[in-house]
């Protein structure tokens, strides 16, 4: 009984012993790094300021992909996974990425609603997300309080003339209209009047020394699509939206990217977020998020493309906007740039205009009459984020995917000569 008291009671102090020095070393080490910390604090200029946070961030997602996914959420790449996923849903008729083709595939009354009804939704979408802010006294102060952005759609009714100028009707009113001078042209919605001779002249800043990404490509209208087939171009009930990233704007974004990073060795962010569905209306305060998160995440990037393509508001009609180059059919190229003339923050629009007026010239000087003439509008489109952010439409959505494919090889080539030289 003696024997058995005096085991217990080793146990007992073996444990107790334990619990000891399981706190004494917990202590220590939190006292340590709080130690360490301190010290290395006092070196922040020669040590801790010296650590390339470039590739320390690389090394953290390339160790944790999920990092990374996290990070960036968002990111788009055409690989062999992406290739294999779209035969499998081409075969199969559904993609797991979206619920409802699953459900479709299983559920016939929900297929022959989604195939019958939905299209004309999508058709519908460009009369359902019309908005005008020119009676929202609120719109200023909104803005200044974090409670309003630009939520604008970019649609522009089509005119053809001599030239490739459109007429806009508003523009007589104020006789500022249309402005061009040699190959340089604006199609101006506004009531400044633009000196584009002293803008081509004046210098633009240079790309930031810091390591990282140069360039941010992402899209507002994300769902923007193309037609498959020429035939489709007067068809009247096939959707111009898709949330296939393959059949739109994220394609080409990602060709875009592709090119400026082999070609030219300019390191790109390419974000494929959906930013327009289901609410379009909220698009451009869900791309705004994006665009803010990944320049904070990224303060190397200067150039920071929305990537878009070109419609018609008339319902049932597409535009197709095409050159030929080179023996090949390329989709024209327009920049849509903003101005503060909302009552928008935005005191630097002019710089982004410069740069846009620089990239016109360039592709234009590589491919006479690729680049469409410049829409200048009231809307700011979120453009205040930095002194090179642009809207870049690349066709319509008449255009084949082929000849936006084709366009990228010129538009890299012009964004390179403008942002090194």
């Amino acid at each position: 009984m003696k024997t058995r008291h005096i085991k217990n009671k080793s146990i007992f102090i073996k444990s107790v012993s334990k619990i000891a020095l399981f706190v004494l070393l917990s202590f220590a080490a939190i006292k340590g790094g709080t130690l360490g910390g301190n010290l290395l604090s006092r070196f922040e200029g020669t040590f801790v300021g010296n650590i390339d946070v470039h590739n320390f961030k690389s090394m953290l997602n390339n160790s944790f992909p999920i990092i990374d996914s996290v990070y960036n959420s968002g990111n788009i790449s055409v690989s062999l996974y992406g290739e294999i996923k779209g035969m499998i849903s081409r075969i199969f008729g559904f993609d797991f990425s979206s619920p409802e083709t699953v459900l479709n595939s299983n559920l016939v009354i929900l297929s022959n609603y989604y195939i019958k009804d939905y299209p004309d939704v999508l058709l519908n979408r460009e009369k359902q997300v019309k908005l005008d802010y020119s009676n929202d006294e609120n719109a200023v102060d909104n803005e200044k309080n974090g409670l309003l952005v630009d939520q604008s759609s970019i649609y522009t009714e089509e005119d053809e003339v001599p030239g490739g100028n459109k007429e806009n009707k508003d523009n007589k009113k104020n006789n500022i209209g249309n402005q061009s001078q040699a190959k340089i042209a604006i199609n101006n919605d506004t009531d400044e009047k633009i000196a584009i001779s002293e803008l081509l002249k004046a210098p633009i800043s240079k790309l930031t020394s810091k390591k990282g990404p140069k360039v941010l490509i992402y899209h507002t209208h994300t769902t923007e699509s193309y037609i498959d087939k020429i035939s489709n171009l007067n068809k009247t009930n096939l959707p111009s939206w898709s949330k296939d990233p393959q059949k739109g704007v994220v394609r080409v974004g990602e060709q875009l990217a592709s090119i400026l990073r082999k070609s030219y060795g300019i390191d790109v962010i390419h974000n494929g977020t959906i930013h327009d569905y289901p609410d379009y209306n909220s698009s451009y305060a869900n791309s705004l998020k994006t665009a803010s998160s990944i320049l904070k995440s990224y303060p190397s990037i200067n150039v920071i493309i929305d990537l878009h393509r070109d419609g018609l508001a008339a319902q049932g009609k597409k535009l197709r906007a095409v050159k030929e180059v080179n023996g090949k059919k390329a989709a024209q190229v327009m920049f849509v740039m903003g101005t503060n003339k909302r009552g928008l923050y935005h005191p630097n629009w002019k710089e982004n205009l410069k740069f846009a007026l620089k990239l016109q010239d360039t592709l234009n000087k590589i491919c006479p009459g690729l680049a469409k003439p410049i829409n200048l509008s009231i809307n700011r489109y979120n453009q205040h984020v930095s002194n090179k952010a642009i809207i870049i439409e690349v066709g319509g959505d008449g255009n084949l995917m082929e000849e936006c494919l084709e366009s990228t090889k010129y538009l890299a080539q012009a964004i390179n000569e403008v942002v090194k030289n």
